[in-house]
């Protein structure tokens, strides 16, 4: 029995030890930003924020700044991911793929609800008017943003492209697609006539290449899109998730946080948010991939009837993921 008891204090400090070393090894989260500009610009904007993430929480957040959109989706599909800073369009084809939510929501310096998309061509430009733009076909180059994107692919097609009838890729020669910065790079250069841009970049480039900007014309301009929001997978630890929602929604107080949020994405903070503001994501969506069936020439009635079946069980499955299992904090 003495034995016994001489050995006790050495198993405590065995286990003692085991649950310190655990904790230090305990795997890194990796947060997903999407980059818009440069991957080097996007990193020198959000590493100071992912410092203080690290001292505020004990937790080992790594930054991670894929090229596209597609990178950034797939890394949180297949849990190289646990948190994303993603557009509406994108984090509605990773609840569609994956096991995450939407937990939070950007919020700008100017407490702007939202942002729009814009076609943009060169001031010197002969075009004046979208009209114009679209009046021809084979008769203009087009830049459009990425599949995921919300404001540079999402909305442009829903309220522009679908009701007109118009396939960008068939209409539009050269067609490319790219990045914001890419979109904007090919106007510039006078590779394309015209392109898919943002009121958030475009108020960005304002401020840091004015000449840039005065160079840019608009086109046309959409209607309001929800701000971005934040993701984090669902298998996450509740203590875990807990400490990250305690350190983002009461970020930005200090001029210190106030300045690096400012660096990040012109930025004030975050606020709680749901699944439920990408609903109407899913519902430009739905409208165009339906309206895309229904004008297809190539497609029988029975093939018609048959995808508009399908894209009804894909609205009814997504509406049910987006509806919020619990309330928003007041």
């Amino acid at each position: 029995m003495r034995r016994l008891f001489l050995k006790l204090p050495l198993f405590a400090a065995a286990a003692l030890h085991s649950a310190r070393g655990s904790f230090a090894q305990a795997p890194s989260l990796v947060f997903a930003v999407i980059t818009t500009t440069t991957v080097d610009e996007t990193r020198a904007g959000w590493e100071p924020f992912f410092a203080d993430m690290r001292a505020a929480t004990g937790l080992d957040v790594q930054g991670f700044y894929p090229g596209t959109y597609a990178e950034a989706i797939d890394a949180l599909v297949a849990n190289r991911a646990q948190l994303a800073w993603l557009s509406n369009k994108a984090a509605l084809d990773c609840i569609e793929k994956a096991n995450v939510e939407v937990f939070a929501q950007l919020v700008d310096s100017a407490g702007s609800p939202g942002y729009r998309a814009i076609i943009i061509t060169r001031r010197g430009s002969p075009l004046t008017s979208i009209d114009q733009l679209l009046a021809k076909p084979k008769t203009y180059g087009f830049a459009m943003g990425e599949v995921s994107s919300t404001s540079g692919h999402a909305m442009p097609a829903y309220a522009l492209f679908v009701p007109r009838g118009i396939r960008p890729e068939e209409h539009f020669t050269p067609f490319i697609r790219g990045t914001h910065a890419q979109t904007l790079a090919a106007v510039l250069r006078g590779e394309v006539a015209a392109g898919t841009y943002n009121t958030e970049e475009l108020q960005r480039l304002k401020v840091a290449q004015p000449s840039r900007a005065a160079a840019i014309r608009v086109l046309w301009e959409s209607a309001l899109i929800p701000k971005d929001p934040l993701l984090w997978r669902k298998d996450l630890p509740l203590s875990t998730r807990n400490r990250l929602t305690g350190f983002l929604f009461r970020y930005g107080k200090t001029a210190g946080e106030k300045l690096r949020l400012k660096q990040m994405f012109d930025l004030a903070g975050f606020k709680p948010s749901n699944n439920q503001q990408l609903k109407f994501v899913l519902e430009i969506e739905d409208f165009k991939q339906r309206s895309e069936v229904l004008l297809d020439p190539h497609l029988s009635e029975a093939q018609k009837n048959e995808r508009l079946l399908d894209l009804r069980d894909r609205y009814a499955r997504l509406a049910r993921a987006l509806t919020p299992s619990v309330a928003l904090p007041p």
